[in-house]
């Protein structure tokens, strides 16, 4: 009897397995059809969209419901996750068949030394869903997260560097808004993020543990934060505001 009660067990958890699989690739194929009818049969078809594409990284302090996050390069007044765009290898010369065109500031973000070859450009809306696959492929651009821990956390001496020298960073999550209208850029958006987990050593546990004593000052260039000032982006010290949260920082939690 006890046999049975397990390979039922077995097999409904199996089941659900199949089914779990069957409607994320149902909903891809709807995602799928739903871009690839906007991007070819709307006006966005001959207009110029822009792409971002970037990797956001949860570092959770153990046993509490705080986060680290550091201050923005581009947004110098928000607190954000530690990541960034992804990186393009070899150029863009392969996308010259989209219509691509480079990130500006009136459409963008400007190009300089520190983004260039970044996953942030336009190409017109018809070849929405061929650069969209070309990311998922991975193929001729940056696929690991440790870039950014290293630039924001390391060589800012945040974190210690031999204590955070091997590093555990597992993909978790995906958060795709395609077709969002951008006042602030004037265009069309396809957003991108990958959302990354670190999982910690225990000594590394202890050393994110140590950051938990440290007062929280307007301009710090990191903070500790809770789940619930990530819910009302904002953090608050003795009843003052001293600092505001991007809003993309809610993917953290799994809030849309």
């Amino acid at each position: 009897m006890a046999v049975k009660t397990v390979l039922a067990a077995l097999g409904m958890a199996a089941g659900k397995v199949i089914v779990k699989k069957a409607t994320e690739s149902l909903l891809g194929n709807l995602n799928q059809l739903y871009t690839y009818g906007i991007s070819n049969f709307t006006k966005i078809r001959n207009q110029d969209v822009r792409f971002s594409i970037s990797y956001l990284i949860r570092i959770k302090i153990p046993g509490t419901s705080k986060f680290l996050l550091v201050r923005g390069h581009r947004i110098k007044n928000q607190l954000q996750p530690v990541g960034g765009v992804y990186k393009k290898v070899n150029g863009f010369s392969e996308f010259r068949e989209w219509g691509y065109k480079e990130d500006s500031s009136n459409k963008g973000i400007r190009t300089d030394d520190v983004s260039l070859n970044d996953l942030r450009f336009r190409v017109q809306g018809k070849y929405t869903l061929d650069v969209i696959k070309w990311f998922e492929s991975a193929v001729g651009r940056e696929y690991t997260f440790e870039r950014e821990f290293e630039e924001e956390l390391i060589d800012t001496g945040i974190l210690d560097a031999e204590i955070f020298r091997k590093k555990s960073l597992e993909k978790v999550s995906k958060v795709m808004k395609v077709f969002n209208y951008s006042t602030f850029h004037q265009c069309y958006e396809v957003l991108i993020y990958d959302i990354v987990e670190f999982h910690p050593t225990a000594e590394q546990s202890q050393e994110l543990k140590q950051l938990l004593d440290r007062a929280r000052n307007e301009g710090d260039e990191y903070m500790l934060v809770d789940v619930t000032e990530i819910e009302r982006l904002l953090v608050m010290e003795n009843e003052e505001q001293i600092a505001r949260i991007g809003e993309h920082t809610k993917y953290l939690i799994n809030e849309k």
